[in-house]
């Protein structure tokens, strides 16, 4: 569902529910279609198959073969992008690609470890790249790129993931709706990221 631009403060708690999620990402891209959007992730056009989203954790396998799924949903002028326990959505490389031509692209990823990341890029340059637990803070630190729409009195911990979710939708518009996640969808393989882009120098960075 597309929205107009609201206060995160005055979303957050419809966004309790990602919570219960133990790892995700998902990225917002505006300006490229999902085919385009599955290339940039290194996928496989063929479709593993229908599955509901809390279903591609046990496609995963363990160890080192584990395999990482994207699924998508066309919403109007966007694409929405679904990873269990992945983080293509995450690396700048991604973003910058996905972003190209005049294109945006927001994600918010974390880990079971509880790592996490926010990544923005618009026209092909990441414009935000900071720790998911601190959406806000007082003022960038020297490994970050923290726009003005991120910096302010820090937040709870506890909640920093519902605070990303409604910074999301602040800034693309979309809000997400967790019944999303029940339906069986398309789903595509992809690489690890930074085995995809090894060989582009500072795919990982900023």
């Amino acid at each position: 569902m597309l929205r107009e631009p609201a206060e995160a403060d005055d979303v957050t708690i419809r966004y309790a529910w990602v919570n219960e999620i133990e790892a995700m990402t998902v990225a917002i891209v505006r300006g490229s279609t999902s085919a385009q959007v599955l290339d940039v992730y290194g996928g496989n056009p063929t479709s593993v198959g229908d599955y509901p989203f809390a279903q591609l954790a046990d496609l995963q396998g363990d160890g080192t073969d584990m395999r990482f799924h994207v699924q998508f949903i066309d919403l109007d002028d966007r694409v929405v992008v679904l990873e269990n326990n992945g983080w293509s959505g995450s690396l700048p490389e991604i973003a910058r690609r996905c972003s190209a031509d005049g294109g945006e692209f927001f994600s918010v990823y974390w880990n079971v470890n509880g790592f996490g990341l926010v990544t923005a890029a618009d026209d092909g340059t990441v414009t935000a790249r900071f720790e998911h637990l601190y959406p806000y803070a007082p003022q960038a630190a020297p490994h970050e790129v923290r726009p003005d729409w991120a910096i302010g009195p820090e937040v709870e911990v506890e909640t920093a993931t519902q605070v990303c979710f409604a910074l999301m939708e602040q800034r693309t518009g979309v809000e997400f709706d967790p019944s999303w996640l029940a339906v069986r969808r398309p789903t595509y393989q992809v690489p690890d990221p930074h085995w995809l882009y090894r060989r582009v120098e500072g795919a990982d960075k900023p």
